[in-house]
């Protein structure tokens, strides 16, 4: 009987210790869960309430920790996510790095966030001096001003304003803008103060501010919007930067409404000639359909074009003038030809009388990324030394290239970073140091990676011509690929 009492009394310990354990791993296990704040079975994503200025102390230029005791203390924070806020320093500027945003928090470059797929959208929103709220695991350590890299990052507010609230703004401002452009923009038919039957006549102004470069609406939501507007007909005014010069592009032409080429013409077979009919820097008024979407400073495409004038004269009055002229030329050609005296011929020297080009002779055109189509040897042939024009018509010619950009490949010659000068690449492309090109100091780490003898393909702002001595200068240097220079063999 004793035994069996004793048998119960140890029987009832052994379940009241095993229901408290339980219940309070249950309770440990719930807590762990709210502090984290997400559901179980959801992905985890362990954020720490560490401030930027905390980690700064511990990791940044003034730490005192040895190597091996800062190794072991980013143990405890690396692949946490931290809420930090600070001031957009850079994008990414070409599509292999455009997810790649830094930020300053004290001086220069001290985060750098790298974005998914998915917010894509979003860091096109952002520019270069905002204050943005964001989120991010932490990566990376390094041992410089650039500090930490954080991945999976998201933006929250962008100068004081949540990113779905400005998305719901700037939405609104184009209703807005499309609606004051279609009220007071329309344009009218001389003879019956109608609009054209089917037309919606929107200004090129109008449809830029909420598809061009400098919208801040989303690509993904500009695509949206224009399928409101593909197929539409408008009737603009502008200036012929560039004409197709091969029998495939021959139906091309490109319009300039504020700088570079906005909008590309797409004539059909029958516009043909019209096409013959408008030369470069011809003021020119056209109508035609919205086809594709750029959202560039090149905007658009148009098809189904027709022209209405040329400079302050109707289409129909330059045919006739034309074939008028045409017709009294026939009629008097044997007359002129008795009369003409030849002129003796007078031969020069090629260094006496050098090719000059003019303004109108160029031929600038600006590929859909933004780059001017025109190689270093083309542009060289027009202001390297070879050619004879003097530096007054150079400089003349130079404005229509300068700030353009441009794409080339070239190979390293030199590169490295002043106190002064900053951060350099010299390249060659026929002999000797042809182009000097200028970086931002978030591209220090790609630049010096870079050998003597390496073959890059890289991008940049025409600021400078060359000149006897001094190779062209290019400002907002970008390196899009690296060839490595293959080692000498020895014999």
């Amino acid at each position: 009987m004793i035994r069996n009492n004793r048998l119960l009394l140890i029987t009832g310990i052994l379940a009241s210790i095993l229901f408290i354990s339980t219940f309070i791993f249950a309770k440990e296990k719930t807590s762990l869960f709210e502090d984290f704040n997400f559901p179980m079975g959801d992905s985890i994503e362990e954020f720490v309430t560490v401030s930027f200025d905390d980690l700064f102390n511990i990791f940044g230029n003034y730490s005192t920790l040895t190597d091996s005791q800062r190794k072991d203390s980013w143990r405890e924070y690396k692949d946490k996510y931290v809420r930090w806020e600070g001031i957009v320093n850079y994008k990414g500027s070409s599509k292999d790095d455009w997810n790649r945003v830094g930020i300053r928090h004290n001086v220069d470059t001290n985060v750098e966030l790298i974005f998914y797929e998915d917010k894509k959208d979003i860091v096109k929103v952002v520019r270069k001096g905002d204050s943005i709220t964001y989120t991010g695991k932490l990566s990376s350590l390094f041992d410089r001003d650039l500090l930490f890299r954080l991945e999976d990052a998201n933006i929250e507010t962008i100068n004081g304003t949540t990113v779905e609230d400005l998305n719901s703004k700037l939405m609104e401002d184009a209703t807005l803008a499309l609606q004051s452009s279609q009220a007071t923009e329309t344009s009218t038919d001389p003879e019956s103060g109608k609009p054209p039957e089917g037309e919606i006549i929107l200004s090129y102004d109008g449809l830029n501010k909420i598809f061009g470069k400098q919208s801040s609406v989303t690509q993904a939501r500009k695509e949206e919007l224009w399928e409101n507007y593909r197929g539409e007909y408008i009737r603009w005014q502008g200036i012929v930067n560039y004409k197709g010069f091969g029998m495939n592009d021959w139906n091309r032409a490109g319009i300039r409404h504020t700088s570079g080429t906005n909008v590309e013409l797409r004539f059909d077979e029958d516009k043909k000639y019209l096409v013959e009919m408008i030369k470069r820097e011809d003021n020119i008024t056209y109508t035609g359909k919205l086809a594709e979407l750029f959202g560039r400073n090149l905007l658009c495409a148009i098809e189904d074009v027709d022209i209405e004038r040329i400079g302050d004269k109707a289409i129909t009055e330059i045919i006739k003038a034309t074939s008028a002229a045409s017709d009294d030329d026939s009629a008097t050609v044997d007359a002129v030809e008795e009369e003409v005296i030849k002129e003796p011929e007078v031969i020069m020297a090629e260094s006496m009388a050098p090719e000059i080009i003019q303004k109108e002779d160029l031929e600038i055109i600006e590929t859909p990324e933004g780059f001017i189509n025109i190689s270093f040897n083309e542009l060289d042939e027009i202001f390297g030394k070879e050619n004879k024009m003097t530096e007054s018509q150079k400089d003349t010619l130079w404005e229509e290239y300068n700030n353009k950009n441009i794409k080339w490949t070239g190979e390293v010659l030199s590169r490295g970073k002043g106190r002064v000068t900053g951060l350099r690449m010299g390249i060659k492309h026929k002999k000797g140091t042809d182009v000097e090109l200028i970086f931002d100091d978030e591209k220090e780490e790609s630049v010096l990676e870079t050998e003597k003898g390496d073959k890059i393909t890289y991008t940049g702002r025409l600021v400078t011509r060359r000149g006897y001595i001094l190779p062209y200068k290019l400002e907002d240097g970008n390196i899009e690929s690296v060839v490595k220079a293959q080692p000498a063999t020895e014999d």
